[in-house]
């Protein structure tokens, strides 16, 4: 019974095979007779494949995608995924910055070595201190701009100018402003997620995940083919992307970046020793003003004060965001003399 069954099935699918081929052989004799239709279904299969290529292709230009993805050992129910910082760094020239340039010197035309000057001085940081003085002589210590109001109008100060899209555990957030806050740092223009310098604990952190959850990663895309690019760095909640901290350069390439995350808890009693004792702080320990104690931020701090005592500037400090210290063309000739990094 049960071969004879097989025996028809075998049959009809024979019979149907055959009738595709004759079905196909007699689209393609009809399409080589009829030369305008044939040509006409070459052109449109190739336009079609043509169209479909760029759009991926301008998709892959104009968008970078990032995942971020931590494996624990820890067995806490709730665990408290790591800060993520998202920094504005050096990409290139664009028109929309070169507009910037010539609208601060209308009736002039300002030459390419100076626009590119000004270029390197939008992103001067401690991890950067490249800049070419001599193309800045005829103008004021600053090289003719507020090089500071020209970042306020260039760089983004809200993630939704750059960011597409962002999901957590393969599950799509909404709203990158209740993720990523914006902050001026040392290393410049930076979003922050899950970082205590927007929350009071670690419990009122966005992202966080079980022990019993599958995925345990953040992903991000972001737009690219803007006048700057991104650096990617991981911290801990107390800690801040800092000048000697290590970051991942985000590019045009789908990258995916794996980290083990170990917890450290201690007695409650160890507080009550003396900091000369037990050789560390705890972030409630802080001599900043509304930040926790971090290695990241006395570092920031050290450097600051270096900085002061050797060229009577600074690029960057937590304890005055003010303008009136902020080093100029020589004074950035000045740090990269020190050697500071």
């Amino acid at each position: 019974m049960y071969s004879c069954i097989a025996l028809l099935i075998k049959a009809k699918v024979r019979k149907m095979s055959l009738n595709a081929v004759r079905v196909l052989s007699g689209l393609v004799k009809f399409l080589f007779k009829k030369k305008r239709i044939y040509w006409i279904f070459v052109l449109f299969i190739s336009g079609w494949s043509t169209v479909s290529i760029f759009i991926l292709m301008k998709n892959r230009f104009e968008t970078d995608s990032t995942s971020i993805g931590v494996t624990t050992a820890y067995s806490r129910w709730t665990n408290t995924f790591p800060s993520i910082g998202i920094c504005l760094s050096k990409n290139r020239i664009t028109d929309d910055f070169t507009n910037a340039v010539k609208k601060r010197f209308p009736g002039e035309k300002p030459s390419y070595t100076y626009i590119r000057t000004l270029y390197d001085y939008l992103f001067i940081n401690p991890n950067n201190l490249y800049l070419k003085g001599e193309y800045c002589k005829n103008y004021n210590s600053t090289c003719g701009v507020d090089i500071l109001a020209m970042r306020r109008e260039l760089f983004a100060m809200v993630c939704t100018e750059f960011f597409e899209e962002i999901y957590f555990s393969e599950k799509l957030l909404p709203d990158c402003e209740q993720i990523f806050k914006f902050h001026e740092l040392e290393v410049g223009y930076c979003f922050l997620a899950n970082n205590l310098l927007d929350y009071k604990n670690i419990n009122e952190m966005p992202l966080r995940y079980s022990s019993l959850d599958k995925y345990r990663n953040l992903r991000l895309i972001l737009r690219s083919g803007l006048v700057y690019r991104y650096d990617l760095y991981i911290n801990s909640p107390e800690d801040l992307p800092y000048f000697n901290a290590v970051s991942y350069t985000i590019t045009g390439e789908p990258t995916v970046h794996s980290f083990n995350a170990e917890e450290i808890y201690n007695n409650e009693d160890v507080i009550y020793e003396p900091v000369s004792q037990r050789m560390c702080k705890f972030p409630s320990e802080t001599t900043t003003p509304g930040m926790s104690y971090s290695f990241s931020i006395c570092m920031s701090n050290t450097r600051s004060k270096i900085e002061m005592e050797i060229c009577n500037c600074t690029l960057f400090s937590h304890f005055d965001r003010s303008s009136k210290n902020y080093c100029g063309v020589d004074q950035i000739a000045c740090l990269d003399a020190g050697s500071l990094s």
